[in-house]
């Protein structure tokens, strides 16, 4: 949970080394969240520093060890907390599923709508995404020695296409708890109301490595595209003399045509390098005006239009 490795609550719905577990069909799975929602946020109210943790807020739906999983046709609705949660699973397809969270007029705090958690092979097809927190996000882990620990580990082959997303902190992250993450993909989506669209969050406390992720034929509007940035929420450095350098490298993005308030909004650190992009056959109409190539290196750009 959040990168730790600790007791939690159940969720509503739960699954443990399952093989062929199936939801299906055009029912509702509807947390009822509105109470937790409240609680949470006279939780901030009186004490600012109060974490998810400290709230006690149950999932929706949390499957762990499982494989051969399809969860189709369903709407998962009104999370107390994170909507759904795969820790060490694979083979996994939520195919035409609808999940929403309210951003108003109570806020859903940590609503994410799928937490993909060191799992494989997951597939995200056709479904609708309105949350108050980020959308499809890729776990793992954190911390200093988050590569020690066997509780921890990589995402990879994980797809997202032909999805619709209204209100999201981000379509696709990358972080904050996560440290391992290859060969993911992004495509054919249609954005409405997305604060950024590719986020990679990088933690300045933990060895990250984010490698051959595509983001391809995206259409709509996004207060920002791409947005890598050094994340410090419960930061906690610890001393490690074979600290490795965090890195992203082979970030493709092509086939873009949006509008945006910032398209490129990309922050340089000595904690982190940045490799390998390419950006091709790209029409957005960008407030902000900026877009820097030459502060990645080896940034190859074809067919780019900033209007």
């Amino acid at each position: 949970m959040e990168g730790q490795t600790l007791n939690y609550f159940a969720a509503l719905v739960n699954a443990d080394g399952i093989d062929g577990l199936t939801i299906a069909g055009k029912g509702t799975i509807d947390g009822n969240g509105l109470r937790f929602w409240e609680e949470f946020w006279l939780r901030r109210k009186y004490n600012p520093q109060c974490t998810n943790l400290e709230a006690m807020r149950p999932r929706l739906v949390y499957m762990s060890n499982c494989s051969n999983v399809t969860v189709q046709d369903v709407s998962l609705r009104n999370s107390p907390f994170w909507t759904n949660h795969l820790y060490k699973c694979h083979h996994v397809k939520y195919l035409g599923c609808t999940i929403f969270a309210p951003h108003a007029p109570v806020k859903a705090p940590s609503s994410d709508a799928l937490d993909i958690d060191f799992c494989h092979d997951v597939l995200v097809d056709g479904c609708n995404i309105s949350v108050n927190d980020d959308a499809v996000v890729l776990k793992g882990g954190k911390g200093t020695f988050v590569d020690k620990d066997p509780n921890n580990g990589p995402n990879y082959n994980v797809i997202v296409q032909n999805c619709n997303y209204g209100f999201v902190h981000g379509c696709l992250t990358l972080g904050s708890e996560s440290f391992q993450d290859k060969n993911i993909i992004l495509r054919n989506c249609n954005v409405k109301q997305a604060q950024r669209v590719l986020w990679l969050k990088m933690r300045p406390d933990t060895p990250q490595h984010y490698e051959y992720v595509t983001v391809d034929n995206i259409t709509g509007y996004a207060t920002k595209f791409l947005c890598v940035r050094p994340w410090t929420q419960f930061y906690k450095l610890e001393d490690r003399p074979d600290m490795p350098l965090s890195q992203c490298n082979n970030i493709v993005i092509r086939n873009i045509k949006m509008e945006t308030g910032n398209f490129f909004d990309v922050g340089l650190s000595d904690k982190y390098k940045l490799t390998d992009f390419t950006f091709e056959n790209i029409e957005v109409k960008n407030k902000a005006g900026q877009f820097d190539p030459n502060i990645i290196t080896n940034c190859t750009v074809k067919n780019l239009k900033v209007l």
